[in-house]
């Protein structure tokens, strides 16, 4: 429950100012706790922003992989994030070294790799250097990207439908096709 009290602060506190001027006795005082309790359940403000998002969205998204329903689960993460909008938007602003994207993209590269340890019958050829890992990894920067722009960006005030649906379609194309649209 505690946990859940400072996670809830530090969100309070991102709707007013910005994460970078939002100190760890803010947090405290806005949870109406002590700063040792803070250090009890967290190292620091960006392990805050990982568990919001891990609780709040991974977890929903993850069980929805878990059980094959891919497309719904990139639909549900989409709907979540714009749930709460205002948060994440400025979520995406974190920058630099624990980025709010690094986490992001952590968490959307593990989605990959369940999908990818998946039975699917799979072509014998491919590049040597092609991992799994670097796969998971590519899928996860391009979906991470597209909800930093559908949030800060041209594609802000999108459908959830309209965005999951713009990413399976671009999933199931190659560039190629792409290429022979007349945009």
């Amino acid at each position: 429950m505690t946990k859940t009290l400072l996670s809830d602060s530090l969100k309070v506190l991102m709707r007013k100012k910005p994460f970078e001027k939002i100190t760890i006795k803010m947090i405290t005082d806005e949870a109406g706790v002590i700063r040792p309790t803070f250090y009890n359940y967290f190292c620091d403000k960006y392990e805050v922003l990982e568990y919001i998002f891990n609780e709040e969205i991974v977890e929903n998204v993850k069980s929805m992989f878990l059980q094959g329903m891919h497309k719904e689960s990139i639909k549900l993460l989409f709907t979540s994030i714009k749930n709460d909008s205002e948060f994440y938007s400025r979520a995406f602003m974190v920058t630099g070294q624990n980025s709010f994207e690094d986490i992001v993209r952590k968490y959307l590269c593990d989605l990959f790799m369940i999908m990818l340890d998946e039975d699917y019958v799979r072509p014998a050829a491919k590049p040597k250097i092609m991992s799994k890992e670097l796969v998971a990894r590519y899928y996860a920067v391009s979906l991470c990207d597209l909800l930093k722009e559908w949030q800060c960006g041209k594609l802000r005030g999108t459908d959830c439908g309209e965005m999951a649906d713009m990413y399976e379609y671009m999933l199931q194309h190659s560039f190629e096709d792409f290429m022979r649209i007349q945009w």
